[in-house]
């Protein structure tokens, strides 16, 4: 039996380190680059493999820690802005796929909160595209907003129970890079080089990228194609691309490359996170259109006991940011007034919450800010096509759960048009064992505060008389 290779504490093999160190580097001869290692990279890759192509995946942080990191699993039917094509996608793409491959998804309550406007117009469009609702009425509203103030404001009140799912983000990340492990690269991109444009191409080819991994390796990618599936990244990583000289000496106009991503921008969401026991935090989601809002329940298990969490979301507090200023891993930035007049609001909404944390309830509290990204303005909408000016560079940015199969749909379509599948690869160099992110509000420093620390933090959240009064 062959004595096993002398590894280094960081695990990687002697003659890993050897060649590195004489620049003997490795080079994976793809098909196609995928950037981007979230939901939207991930079945990408799992399409294009399945389709034959020589495909991998290069992610700068672990899998689904970008705007997956902070999305908490919602498949959305689009009740609020009905789609038969949204409804479709979660129907007949996300429900089957999550069966097949065993990725747990959860229905329970869920319901449409609203005045007359605008819910006088949602029935008829519900019936127009074969939406499932049933009309309850006031007396069908949960018990945990019972006592709340839904309908303060405005006129009429009606309580449609609707039929939409959650489906566990983490197990459906791993579900998608299931058998992928070996074509996948974590690292962070150190160069580029580019070929001339020719007769037959006015643009600029990327030639080739330059790796460093994460295990502090290096690995040069010689792709035909490269598709940024890079979130709220793709306008840096399309800029660290054009930006550089090598690019201006190719003849390459990089405004040209970034006005093509102009339908692509960005806003701040706050996100404010409550979990407890399922007792005293009942796993009831609502969405009320006339106030902005919506509570998105997830049942977690937490310790012993079967605990939910709320992700509580108001369309107020949302602000546009600078595409330039979007960050890879999709943090917003955090507003201490908005976190304080968000709590406030979602008392007045679920009373009964702040009760059962005032009287000593297990519940705990949590904020944070991601950024939402739009094409066109739209959250719905999603953006798959070439780069204009980039001649082998394409994107794939869904601005949503149910845009994501309809954008590897119509990224499989311009990749087909520019790359014959040559057959796929069983792995790349230096690929393998990624890491895997987990949601938000279980990241690595996440500060979940009790119902005192939550008014220490927070002083005018009003978990007391005098809170508002005090500052």
């Amino acid at each position: 039996m062959p004595a096993e290779e002398p590894e280094f504490d960081t695990g990687v093999a002697l003659y890993e380190r050897i060649r590195e160190s004489l620049g003997w580097y490795p080079t994976a001869d793809v098909d196609v680059l995928v950037v981007g290692g979230g939901i939207q990279g991930l079945a990408l890759l799992n399409e294009l493999t399945d389709r034959g192509y020589a495909a991998a995946l290069l992610s700068n942080s672990p899998l689904g820690a970008g705007q997956s990191f902070d999305w908490p699993g919602t498949l959305s039917k689009g009740y609020l802005d009905p789609d038969p094509t949204v409804r479709e996608s979660i129907e007949d793409e996300w429900l089957p796929f999550a069966e097949d491959e065993r990725v747990p998804v959860e229905g329970g309550e869920w319901y449409v909160c609203s005045t007359d406007h605008p819910y006088q117009y949602l029935p008829d469009q519900w019936d127009e595209h074969g939406y499932e609702y049933d009309e309850r009425g006031i007396d069908g509203l949960p018990e945990v907003y019972r006592d709340g103030s839904i309908f303060a404001k405005g006129s009429g009140e009606h309580v449609t129970a609707i039929d939409e799912y959650t489906i566990d983000r983490e197990a459906l990340v791993r579900a998608l890079a299931d058998g992928h492990e070996e074509r996948i690269v974590v690292g962070d991109v150190t160069d580029a080089t580019f070929t001339e444009a020719s007769a037959t191409d006015s643009a600029p080819a990327l030639d080739g990228l330059t790796v460093e991994t994460h295990q502090e390796l290096t690995v040069e990618f010689d792709p035909d194609y490269v598709v940024a599936a890079t979130g709220t990244g793709t306008h840096g990583f399309v800029d660290s691309l054009v930006g550089s000289g090598e690019f201006e000496r190719a003849g390459g106009d990089a405004e040209r490359v970034r006005e093509s991503l102009s339908p692509v921008t960005y806003r701040n969401r706050l996100v404010l996170a409550v979990r407890g026991p399922a007792a005293d935090l009942p796993a009831v989601s609502a969405y009320l259109p006339h106030r902005g809002m919506s509570v998105v329940a997830r049942r977690h298990r937490y310790r012993d006991e079967n605990y939910v969490t709320w992700y509580v979301t108001n369309e107020s507090s949302l602000e546009s940011v600078d595409p330039a200023d979007a960050t890879d891993d999709a943090k917003g930035i955090l507003d201490p007034e908005k976190v304080e007049v968000g709590y406030n609001k979602l008392f007045d909404l679920a009373p009964s919450v702040k009760d059962r944390a005032a009287n000593g309830a297990d519940l705990e509290f949590y904020a944070y800010a991601t950024l939402e990204q739009c094409v066109d303005d739209e959250v719905t909408a999603h953006h798959a096509a070439p780069l204009d000016g980039l001649a082998n560079v394409g994107v794939a940015l869904p601005s949503g759960a149910a845009g994501v199969w309809a954008t590897v749909e119509e990224t499989l379509g311009y990749v087909g048009d520019a790359v014959d599948p040559s057959g796929p690869v069983e792995e790349i160099p230096t690929g393998g064992e990624p890491p895997y992110g987990r949601l938000a509000d279980d990241r690595p420093g996440a500060r979940w505060l009790d119902w005192k620390a939550l008014g220490v933090r927070y002083p005018r959240v009003q978990n007391r008389p005098d809170a508002v009064e005090r500052n």
